[in-house]
């Protein structure tokens, strides 16, 4: 069942120091005892963890009303891979809706890349881009009601390097639908400049078509 609301701050709490930890591992030169304690620490807290497996969303099979339906549906949304509060691997990014001077829905994806993100010197790794783009660009499909699709096709065009402790903000906005098809587009800004653009290609498809 869903997460009481003092469990879910916890997480959040918990997530966030350890996103702390990785970046000190990550930048830290610390001598054999101390990584030897710190092991030891870990050790301990892992221990503690001695829960229930989470259940996800699509995991219950059996009927539920619709209220913590939606809570599971929410909550698997808490623990995604990039926008997840509650997902330590999670950097996380932040998704809004805001309109362009056109009326046009944009959704906008906002998140600062640390060190542990870095591909080329002082820049953050083309590929963390990418996954960004496709996350953020599904955010499109709800408004237009095609929930259910996924990713056919992403590309990407790197028009210059994306810094890494730096504001980003990803937007994404409906291009074409037709059908099963829809097509929309986005770009990463940083400092006011466009870093990188992409396109996507999403195709609806049927749950029992995903792999169980």
């Amino acid at each position: 069942m869903p997460l009481e609301d003092g469990n879910q701050l916890s997480n959040y709490r918990v997530a966030h120091k350890l996103r702390s930890l990785i970046r000190e591992i990550h930048t830290r030169v610390s001598n054999q005892e101390t990584l030897e304690r710190v092991e030891e620490l870990l050790d301990q807290a892992q221990q503690l963890l001695d829960g229930p497996t989470r259940i996800k969303w699509y995991e219950v099979d059996v009927d539920v009303d619709e209220e913590i339906a939606h809570r599971l549906r929410e909550e698997h949304r808490d623990y995604s891979l990039f926008r997840g509060e509650s997902n330590p691997l999670a950097p996380p990014v932040s998704i809004s809706k805001n309109e362009d001077s056109e009326g046009k829905e944009v959704v906008v994806g906002e998140v600062c890349f640390d060190q542990t993100r870095e591909g080329p010197p002082r820049t953050v790794h083309g590929g963390m881009i990418a996954a960004v783009f496709d996350d953020v660009l599904s955010g499109v499909l709800s408004s237009a009601g095609a929930a259910g699709s996924v990713t056919g096709k992403l590309t990407i065009r790197y028009r210059r390097p994306t810094p890494i402790n730096t504001d980003l903000r990803f937007e994404a906005w409906i291009d074409h639908q037709q059908g099963r098809r829809l097509t929309a587009q986005a770009h990463c800004l940083a400092n006011g400049e466009v870093t990188a653009e992409a396109e996507a290609l999403f195709v609806r498809i049927e749950m029992k078509d995903f792999a169980n």
